[in-house]
């Protein structure tokens, strides 16, 4: 205690105000409250109507201010809970005022349960459930004990009850919804049903008995695990040889939450059986590249809406009952606020302000219900599907159907670029002297990174590619080696495998990747002599600047197969950027043309040693091997790039995966996805029913 007076001066610690002016503290005092409630209502505005587009946009702006007004909605909300339960212990204020800070208390809650469009912003969020649940609790408590502080002499214990219970109800469902998704709860509802088969006792009586009989088995059960929906005489049409059947988006969707049934398991790591993938295989291999990828945009959907909304609860039966008492709860609060707010509020000193404000949190309130079931009950794809079942010739609008479902673009970023837009070049010197040049790499690709639109064309030939691969793994063994395959497949099928086989061989995956996307960036740049290779030109541009920017920026996805990928890249980076200055190049082609111009003969290793890791002229080596082919280099590189795209795809850890949905979807996930249904990847094993296949002797 002797140090604690010695350090701030004995009494004159409590004679000491800060210099803030009077007029501001008596700001404060008035607005504080109001301004956090205001505050909290604009927040519950901007994520009902901005939450929906995560899915659609990639925007890191938009993303940035949701996240923000996600972590801000909770903080608001209990803080302003707190000034309430604080200002009624204390003697100030009308005894109006009073009542209405229980109501605005009430409101709060129905802000903490935050909008049907989001309950969690990330995957994360939802293993934080036993938190939100102890704050559920606390948080009804307060509320609570703000009320029963002013509960002798209420006017408006009867809407404050009302709002109460809709705001309890509110916060309930997002603790539910947070529960649900976590991977705990998430993984026992991707369980398959319990199966403990026959009696063992009964087993046992009967084999016994029959051991001297010889029996005929039933024929074997067809391998469709899910019932497979009965489609009216779908035309059919042959494409490449291959007889494919059209289905219409509202069949498509169907298929997609059957196929969401049966593959959610993945995203914990379940195993699926080779019945499964034997279904989903046949059903994939008949599809176009267009429905292909439409029927992984609907399922990713259903995943997205089942990890962060609310729509799980919302559409069960108890979650419509629950609705409708938290909507007619607020109703019913507005009309009595209003009564007495006519009757007898006029003869009170009640300011007219804070009757604006309830009757904006009132109103606001119902109107933002009624847009979240517009758009996550009415509009949502598990409604549609349910409305489906229910009333099989219900009419559903085709632009619901058609509505996009991910951003439908692909993030475009190059080493060239990289290494030009590194201006001005003291900002980043300043940023590397004191630790946050790493944050600064970030920002500059985020500034100058753009997209390019996932055309039609782009998807064919990744289908075609991986279609072909789904047709060559008949078994177990040939579907690992499918799997395994970083461009080797594509090379094979050149005459001149052996002098590019190193490109893939020699190098780990992230620098392969590296040295392939230099080539591509270089070969890119040479004059067109054939016009017809613009289709596949642009198709290695785009997958190329595309995993170069994964590599860069999404390091999650990529973390199975980093391994020296940032020593490569910082070399590579280095002497690219000692080559630019050294001939003063400050231009993209041009930087590309003098590159090449080298006519490198040898690779890097020769001539320089070990020492640096750089495979800028390594790519440039590439380049002219790549000139020498007899066929269509485009072709081949084209083949590389899907065979490189595939590997990652497969090697991400699914969890990783079922995060992007939220974030605008990548392509590096409907890849992965597409790959699983097409009977790609380590995720199967051989289920065989021994049962079935035993004969009972003698």
């Amino acid at each position: 205690m002797l140090i604690w007076r010695l350090i701030t001066g004995g009494n004159m610690v409590r004679t000491m105000q800060l210099p803030i002016p009077k007029e501001l503290m008596k700001i404060w005092d008035v607005w504080n409250l109001r301004g956090c409630i205001l505050l909290s209502l604009a927040i519950q505005v901007f994520l009902t109507l901005s939450a929906p587009f995560r899915q659609q946009c990639r925007s890191k702006l938009l993303l940035g201010l949701i996240w923000s007004a996600y972590l801000l909605s909770d903080w608001v909300g209990a803080a302003s809970i707190g000034i309430i339960a604080k200002s009624q212990t204390e003697i100030c204020g009308s005894r109006n005022n009073e009542d209405l800070l229980a109501l605005w208390a009430s409101f709060l809650l129905v802000h903490l349960g935050g909008p049907d469009t989001i309950t969690s912003f990330a995957l994360e969020d939802n293993e934080f459930w036993l938190r939100h649940l102890i704050q559920l609790i606390l948080q009804v408590v307060a509320a609570a004990y703000c009320f029963y502080l002013t509960l002798v002499e209420n006017r408006l214990w009867i809407p404050t009850i009302l709002v109460l219970v809709a705001g309890t109800v509110k916060f309930g469902e997002r603790t539910c919804c947070l529960y649900l998704a976590s991977l705990d709860h998430f993984g026992e509802t991707a369980l398959p049903k319990r199966e403990p088969g026959p009696d063992y006792e009964e087993a046992v009586d009967i084999y016994s008995t029959m051991r001297s009989v010889k029996v005929e088995m039933p024929p074997t059960r067809p391998l469709h695990t899910v019932k497979a929906i009965n489609h009216k005489k779908s035309p059919k049409f042959t494409v490449d040889g291959v007889t494919q059947e059209y289905l219409s988006d509202m069949q498509l969707l169907q298929e997609s939450y059957h196929f969401f049934e049966s593959f959610k398991g993945l995203i914990i790591g379940l195993l699926l059986s080779s019945k499964d993938r034997e279904r989903s295989r046949d059903f994939f291999l008949k599809r176009t590249p267009i429905s292909a990828f439409q029927l992984i945009e609907y399922e990713l959907s259903f995943m997205y809406e089942v990890l962060h909304t609310k729509v799980f609860v919302a559409r069960h039966r108890i979650g419509y009952l629950l609705r409708l008492i938290t909507f007619c709860s607020t109703i019913g609060a507005l009309m009595l606020f209003a009564s007495a707010e006519k009757d007898e509020f006029k003869k009170h000193e009640f300011g007219k302000f804070d009757i604006v404000l309830t009757y904006a949190l009132l109103v606001g309130a119902i109107v933002l219900d009624t847009l979240s079931v517009l758009l996550k009950l009415i509009f949502s794809d598990w409604t549609i599907i349910s409305l489906r079942n229910i009333w099989s010739q219900c009419y559903i609008p085709a632009w619901i159907l058609k509505r996009r479902r991910w951003s439908g673009s692909v993030s475009q970023y190059n080493m060239i670029r990289n290494c030009l837009d590194e201006r001005p070049e003291w900002v980043f010197a300043i940023g590397g002297f004191v630790g946050f040049r790493g944050i600064l790499e970030k920002i500059k690709v985020s500034v100058f990174s753009s997209s390019e639109e996932f055309t039609d064309e782009l998807k064919g030939f990744v289908f075609k590619q991986l279609r072909i691969k789904s047709l060559e793994a008949n078994n177990r063994r040939t579907n690992m080696e499918a799997c395994s395959q970083r461009g080797d497949w594509a090379l094979w099928w050149t005459s001149d495998y052996t002098e590019l086989k190193w490109s893939v061989k020699e190098y780990q995956y992230a620098e392969s990747v590296l040295l392939w996307h230099i080539a591509t960036e270089l070969y890119f740049a040479k004059p067109v002599e054939n016009a017809d290779h613009n289709g596949r030109r642009k198709i290695c541009k785009t997958l190329s600047d595309y995993m170069f920017y994964l590599l860069v920026m999404q390091h999650k996805m990529m973390a199975p197969f980093l391994g020296n990928w940032h020593i490569v890249f910082q070399d590579t980076r280095a002497e690219a950027k000692r080559f630019f200055s050294k001939h003063s190049i400050s231009d993209h082609r041009n930087a590309c043309d003098k590159i090449t111009a080298l006519k490198a003969k040898y690779r890097s290793a020769a001539v320089k040693g070990s020492k640096s890791k750089s495979v800028l002229f390594d790519a440039c080596f590439l380049v002219g091997e790549l000139e020498k082919l007899d066929g269509d280099s485009w072709e081949l590189m084209s083949g590389v790039w899907v065979e490189l795209l595939s590997y990652a795809s497969i090697k991400c850890r699914p969890i990783v995966h079922a995060q992007q949905p939220s974030r605008g979807g990548e392509l590096l996930t409907f890849t992965w996805l597409l790959m699983t249904h097409l009977g790609l990847g380590t995720q199967f094993y051989e289920l065989e029913n021994h049962a079935e296949k035993m004969v009972l002797v003698k």
